[in-house]
């Protein structure tokens, strides 16, 4: 029997998926990783330490349960809007920490500069948006300026990338981590060379451009000795974890949606054309000839973990909205505002309220912040009425109530995450995406009959939210 392997490489954990032939996950794999914030602001994460030597500790465990021989070929994802300035090499080597996305803020001030050079209407016509934390070439440009020497001497790889291209010896940019990060032109679906010639980045730093489901090439001989795998074993261009999330739950086709509720929350929306929207993430699918509008936010698990040191755990119970509105812009506000300055805060607070109300309203606002996404979509392309949905916060039960009742949305919640899809991206190999079997959804939570009650709240959140964000987007 032939096996697929997936790997994602994310933030604090590097997972591992093995699927057979017939689209099941036979064993999985977890290492701990971390994050370094060297500064109020800068996020990386050691290349060679953490998800290197992440890839290759989960590639030899799967080893350990299929013969080398029998994995027809691979796939892996990481987080999206990060890169690697690495050696321009076959075997590429780290020149410096990988920058990570969104959430780390070093380009914020560059990110504003090019805005008012290029003007936000006319980056929205050629680049698909203006530019944010999460765009990958102020982050360039910010290294070019800071640290000119390691800019010099490097070209720069995905995060997903690093890896692929060390396995393989090709270094690449798939077309929708790239369209995400800000990189192409919306036009011509390559490199903006008005924008490189303008700011000084030499085109041959950036590898060439090609579709995520494609295959990149074969484990080198090198590569074979390091992680054990099998010499010419097929290796995928890889793709960003959350185009990966979206195919474990099978939400690649027009009109389908999923929500990867991590670290941090993330949205997609499948469309059959290019749908602009003010301050969300444009660009192409994973499938060809599908588009994506994708939204990114700064709250999630980091704030559900924020609450729970401050009144540890807490059983909370199904009940009526808590009266309370959070605000999770603990570290700054993306999708739709984009704010690096944003801030958190309750509103509505009352002698009355105690730790489980504070736990159960965090929860909340992460439905409130999620339908407001949603309904800013809605007003340029139609949302559909079932939302895909994983993520380690989908374990928490109370917690899918309470986002089904917000949002008014059926989750179909599925327990695999992005190593699975990645390992469904791998299967692609060796068959057409029409004959992949559809992945089956571990529970269904449907909008209870309190969900009327969370109606006027969300509008409330709404206009809470400009409050502690700068930028006004009609919300």
């Amino acid at each position: 029997m032939r096996f697929y392997l997936g790997v994602d490489m994310g933030t604090s954990s590097i997972k591992a998926s093995l699927v057979d032939e017939t689209g099941l996950c036979v064993e999985s794999f977890r290492r701990p990783a971390s994050v370094m914030n060297p500064r109020e602001g800068f996020f990386e994460v050691d290349p060679e330490a953490v998800w290197w030597s992440g890839f290759v500790s989960v590639c030899r465990e799967a080893l350990s349960v299929v013969d080398a021989a029998d994995i027809s070929a691979l796939c892996v994802s990481s987080v999206c809007g990060s890169f690697v300035p690495v050696t321009p090499s076959t075997y590429p080597l780290p020149l410096r920490s990988a920058i990570l996305y969104g959430i780390d803020r070093r380009s914020a001030s560059i990110a504003s500069e090019l805005n008012s050079l290029w003007g936000e209407d006319f980056l929205k016509k050629k680049l698909g948006g203006a530019f944010t934390t999460h765009s990958i070439f102020p982050k360039i440009l910010w290294l070019k300026r800071n640290e000119p020497d390691i800019y010099e001497a490097a070209r720069f790889v995905s995060s997903f990338n690093f890896v692929s291209a060390r396995l393989t010896g090709v270094a690449s940019w798939d077309y929708p981590t790239a369209f995400g990060g800000l990189m192409l032109d919306a036009e011509t679906l390559s490199y903006p060379e008005w924008f490189l010639r303008r700011h000084g980045i030499d085109l041959e730093k950036l590898p060439p451009l090609g579709p995520g489901v494609g295959v990149l090439g074969a484990v080198t001989a090198a590569a074979s000795m390091e992680t054990g795998l099998r010499e010419g074993t097929r290796v995928m261009r890889g793709a960003c974890d959350v185009n990966a999330e979206a195919m474990a739950v099978g939400a690649v086709a027009p009109g389908t949606a999923a929500a990867v509720f991590g670290s941090t929350m993330s949205l997609l929306l499948n469309t059959e054309q290019p749908v602009p929207v003010d301050g969300f993430v444009p660009g192409v699918s994973l499938m060809p000839g599908v588009w994506r509008v994708g939204a990114a936010t700064a709250s999630g698990g980091l704030t559900m973990d924020w609450i729970r040191k401050i009144v540890g755990d807490r059983v909370v119970k199904d009940g009526a909205p808590t009266g309370i509105m959070f605000i999770p812009y603990l570290d700054g506000a993306r999708t739709p505002f984009n704010d690096p300055a944003a801030s958190g805060a309750f509103l509505g607070l009352r002698s009355s309220h105690g730790p489980d109300d504070l736990a159960r309203a965090v929860g909340e606002s992460l439905g409130y912040e999620l339908a407001m996404l949603i309904e800013i979509i809605e007003r340029s392309y139609s949302f559909p009425e079932i939302l895909d949905v994983s993520g380690g916060l989908t374990h928490i039960n109370w917690l899918m109530r309470v986002v089904a009742d917000v949002t008014g949305r059926t989750l179909r919640v599925h327990e695999h995450d992005a190593s699975f899809g990645d390992a469904r991206i791998a299967m692609l190999a060796d068959t057409s995406a029409g004959l992949l079997p559809s992945p089956v959804p571990a529970a269904t939570v449907e909008p209870g009959p309190r969900s009327s009650e969370y109606r006027p709240y969300r509008s409330e959140f709404a206009r809470s939210s400009f409050m502690y964000s700068r930028r006004n987007l009609g919300v």
